[in-house]
């Protein structure tokens, strides 16, 4: 079945299912819940609206970034299709899975919402920064892939990724569970997740390399390529192994021994994998890069919520001790 036979049959969720990009939501979803999983342990208890109300912020916010993310890559997406026909993902707007106008219309109303909900939790929670960090959310995503900024075309969006999801996301949800007191263990744990989005931003860049460059981007994969690219994510991992590794004797208040020993060899595993997978990954081996790019996401993703489900049932633990 071809492209077009393929879209044709596709019905009106399904258009906006694919448009969503669901199965990339966990690159914001987990940090929500690794923030509000360390907010409620700091706290000592669960407020159920908190976590409600963050997961809506949330949940606007992916489908505002991932929405107008396609409407400013519009060029870059269509320049892709032409320099792969057959080899890469349907893309929203150039294949007329939805027309532009409706992106951005979606985009725009998502983005009002994330706002809308991060007001009501103000008022309601008496969170009194919670709206002024839903608009920095909504200003930095502009700047990442909107005029007149566009960092993500300047050589810049990677670092501003990993600032965005790596610390600013769990703070704010730590911040909604509990307040702005962070102690010893949430900023070194921070320090991980920090990593882990960079080495996140970094992936995401490689299967555009022809096109971006083409279409005048400025990524490191771009700028660096292909294999310096790759050296800087693997790098950025086996460090990750070893932070976690060192970080064990400290975090032994909130982690037992047997979780530390299980994370650590659940990550050793997946970095092991991106390792061997990464000669296959070079410019252009889209399914290469997809396997690689798969482990890279479950080493990142699997240990920051091994880590936010131990926060839980700790939590739990100390409420029955209680």
């Amino acid at each position: 079945m071809s492209l077009v036979e393929k879209i044709s049959k596709m019905n009106l969720l399904d258009r906006w299912l694919y448009a969503l990009k669901i199965k990339s939501w966990p690159k914001l979803l987990v940090p929500f819940f690794f923030g509000q999983t360390f907010g409620m342990l700091n706290e000592g208890s669960i407020h159920p609206v908190s976590f409600i109300g963050g997961f809506a912020f949330t949940v606007f916010l992916l489908i505002y970034i991932v929405l107008l993310n396609d409407f400013a890559d519009i060029n870059v997406d269509t320049m892709k299709r032409k320099l792969f026909p057959d080899d890469c993902s349907p893309k929203t707007i150039p294949d007329h899975i939805l027309p532009k106008k409706n992106v951005l219309i979606m985009g725009i109303v998502a983005a009002l919402l994330c706002v809308l909900v991060s007001g009501l939790m103000e008022y309601f929670l008496h969170k009194p920064y919670a709206t002024g960090f839903s608009l920095l959310c909504v200003f930095v995503f502009a700047a990442y892939s909107l005029p007149p900024i566009r960092l993500n075309y300047r050589g810049g969006g990677e670092f501003l990724e990993m600032i965005g999801v790596g610390f600013m996301l769990p703070v704010f949800h730590f911040y909604l569970q509990s307040n702005f007191y962070f102690g010893f263990h949430f900023y070194s744990f921070l320090i991980l997740s920090t990593v882990f989005a960079l080495a996140s931003a970094l992936a995401s860049g490689l299967s555009d390399e022809v096109s971006d460059k083409e279409g005048g981007k400025f990524t490191f994969v771009t700028l660096f390529g292909n294999r310096p690219v790759r050296k800087a994510i693997e790098f950025l991992l086996v460090f990750s192994v070893l932070y976690f590794i060192i970080c064990s004797y400290w975090w032994k208040d909130v982690l037992s021994l047997w979780i530390c020993i299980f994370t650590i060899l659940y990550l050793i595993y997946h970095v092991f994998q991106v390792l061997q997978k990464s000669k296959n990954a070079g410019t252009n081996r889209f399914e290469g890069q997809r396997i690689y790019k798969d482990h890279i996401h479950k080493a990142i993703w699997g240990t920051l919520s091994i880590i936010s489900f131990c926060e839980i049932l700790i939590l739990i633990k100390q409420s029955v001790l209680k």
